[in-house]
């Protein structure tokens, strides 16, 4: 029998704790199933073939002997563009492939989650000296 005993936990207070746990037991699970699930192997080979395809129709229609609006330098210049911008897709797709390394990492947003609970547990343990110095000014009367 430790100061556990003494307290009073009103109901509402209880009820209110328990829907509280339940909420964050619900968007823990929501949060731990998205960041499980993968970028399916399927879009990483639609995606390719898109970009291969806008390269395949940008060389064909290049491809001619009189190009009136583009010069030589200017189809290179955007040959280059359009390769980069791909490439550079291509690795925000790979990074984001694992969200836990890389450029865009969640574990930075988890770090709010730490603080919180610091918060929470100060609450509570001032909560109980609150309690336990009450409960010592009713038991010295």
């Amino acid at each position: 029998t430790g100061t556990w005993d003494k307290i009073q936990i009103p109901p509402i207070i209880f009820a209110e704790s328990y829907d509280a746990l339940t909420r964050l037991r619900h968007e823990r699970s929501t949060r731990l199933s998205a960041l499980q699930s993968t970028y399916p192997a399927l879009h990483y080979v639609i995606l390719a073939l898109l970009a291969g395809s806008i390269c395949t129709v940008f060389l064909m229609e290049t491809n001619q002997e009189l190009m009136i609006f583009l010069s030589a330098i200017q189809l290179r210049i955007l040959w280059s563009m359009l390769i980069g911008t791909f490439s550079a897709l291509a690795v925000v797709n790979y990074d984001m492939r694992d969200p836990f390394q890389g450029s865009y990492n969640v574990a930075i947003s988890v770090d709010q989650f730490y603080s919180i609970r610091e918060s929470i547990r100060a609450t509570i343990q001032m909560d109980q000296e609150n309690v336990n110095i009450s409960d010592r000014g009713t038991t010295e009367d």
